[in-house]
Formats: structure tokens, sequence, C-alpha cells
């Protein structure tokens, strides 16, 4: 009976221990918030009017890079986009 008992207790704990594992789920860029900032900015610095788009999707950790495409009346800029140590993203517009 003692046997059983602990078995049910190891059971129990270890479903517990695997629901938590998978819902553990990576983190996702808010990559709406970065095709904003990028408008801003260009609109700022450049006095463009901007629609940039940012892949969806993206985990959010340090060191990802990814780019976004900024389509403005005449033409279009890649950026490059990257999130530092520190979760902060940064961004810069590639020369063609």
């Amino acid at each position: 009976m003692r046997t059983r008992a602990c078995f049910l207790i190891a059971a129990a704990l270890a479903g517990t221990g695997l629901a938590g594992c998978g819902s553990s789920s990576p983190k996702i860029l808010d990559t709406e918030r970065v095709e904003r900032a990028i408008e801003q900015s260009v609109l700022q610095k450049r006095h463009l009017r901007t629609t940039v788009s940012c892949p969806s999707g993206i985990e959010q950790k340090k060191g990802v890079v990814f780019r976004c495409m900024a389509t403005f009346k005449g033409g279009r800029t890649p950026f490059v986009v990257t999130e530092d140590k520190d979760g902060a993203v940064h961004y810069v517009g590639v020369k063609k």
C-alpha cells in the first residue's frame, strides 16, 4: 500500500512537471510596435511617410536579427533590426 501511494505521488509530481515544461513557450517580439517605431523615425528624420512591414512570430531573445521593409512613395528601404542583450531593439536602414 505504501509503495503504491509513493508511486501515485511521484506520478502526480511528474505530471505537473511535464505540464509546466509544455506551457513555457518562447516570448514573441511585438513587431507591430517595431514597425510603428521605424515609421515614426523615418517621418521625423526624413520627412517621409512610410508603411513598414516586419515578419511576425520573431522570438524575443538577445542577439536576434531580422529585416523589415519600409515602403514609401517612389521606393523601398530595408531595415535591419537587432535585439541587444538588455532586450532593447535597434534598427538601421540599409543602403542599396
